[in-house]
């Protein structure tokens, strides 16, 4: 494991791709533009083997469970916008899903949630086009467990406003009823959980080797159920937070008292569970900013919980444009259609 890590770190700084794609930020650089070639006509493989190579170490660092690692060697490259890794389906899905993966269990769940939808919608669009590739299978496979993923992210993270309808159609029809379940947090969510996450994590790996002293211990699940165990574990503290959210958001201001008899807690303890959601609704960005994931906020001032919900904005242009294009669809469609 050390030595792939190594090979890849060392054609990360062999080819500067790094320095390349800041410059490239900032308008220096033409690197995607270019396909990594210069206008002298230089060859573009280390460039290349470089820019892939951060893929690489974003895949490795997840299999690892070394999630922060992961993203901070992905960092360079912004996976917000059209890049080189996009020209090849094969390395779009792959990067998206581990770096959506990390990012769930980074806390990271608006990121995580932004980048399933947008590669969930290119898939639901384009994979009619991929029918005869190699990749289609596997194409198949990673659709179905970005899905798992975007549910496990919205139940811990309700954030619908952020997912296209189309996408949270195809959502409601594979997990509709276990994100129903999910949200009520007892052994039967629990067990939703351990299912989804099953089915779409990666193949976790151990970075030591197993101890040959034991040669009859079988050694190859610890990876996949420390990681299993940490994620349970995340999910069991949001139970308390389930509740506190639901009485929030009925409310715009509710004394620290009142809220505690509802939830059956001292005053004490409901102080410590709004700094918990606080702590849990919160994380640390690529670029070492605190982002909240949270769909309102709150403060404290005098015993008093103000609650500040953020509205949502409605595009209501989208919605029709969607419409119009679909009636276009059908009248084409008819159009072709020939009447004896």
């Amino acid at each position: 494991v050390y030595g792939v890590l190594n090979y890849l770190k060392a054609l990360v700084e062999k080819s500067m791709i790094g320095e390349i794609l800041e410059r490239e930020k900032v308008g220096l650089e033409q690197f995607t533009a270019t396909d990594g070639y210069d206008y002298e006509g230089g060859s573009n493989v280390l460039k290349m083997l470089g820019y892939y190579s951060m893929i690489g170490l974003l895949r490795v660092h997840c299999l690892l469970g070394d999630y922060h690692t992961g993203l901070k060697c992905l960092a360079p490259i912004d996976i917000s916008q059209q890049g080189v890794y996009t020209t090849v389906i094969g390395s779009h899905i792959s990067t998206i899903y581990h770096y959506g993966f990390a990012s769930l269990m980074m806390r990271r769940y608006i990121d995580g949630i932004r980048e399933f939808n947008k590669i969930l919608l290119y898939i639901l669009k384009c994979k009619q086009y991929h029918q005869n590739s190699p990749q289609y299978d596997q194409l198949l496979k990673k659709n179905e467990q970005m899905y798992a993923l975007l549910a496990i992210c919205l139940s811990l993270c309700p954030q619908d406003k952020l997912i296209d309808e189309n996408v949270g159609t195809q959502l409601k029809e594979k997990y509709g009823d276990k994100m129903t379940k999910m949200h009520r947090y007892d052994d039967e969510a629990y067990a939703i959980y351990d299912e989804l996450f099953s089915y779409a994590c990666p193949k976790f790996i151990t970075a030591s080797p197993p101890v040959l002293r034991e040669p009859y211990t079988n050694y190859n699940q610890d990876a996949y159920r420390l990681q299993l165990k940490l994620f349970l574990y995340e999910v069991k503290q949001q139970q308390l937070l389930s509740g506190i959210r639901s009485y929030l958001k009925l409310y715009s201001t509710i004394t620290i008292g009142k809220l505690a008899k509802y939830m059956d807690v001292d005053e004490v303890t409901l102080r410590t569970i709004l700094m918990t959601y606080k702590h849990k609704m919160h994380s640390i960005d690529s670029d070492g900013k605190v982002i909240s994931s949270a769909d309102f906020d709150f403060y404290i001032d005098e015993d008093i919980i103000h609650v500040v919900e953020s509205k949502l904005t409605k595009n209501h242009g989208d919605y029709f444009l969607r419409q119009i294009l679909k009636f276009e669809e059908m009248i084409t469609q008819l159009d072709k259609v020939q009447f004896d």
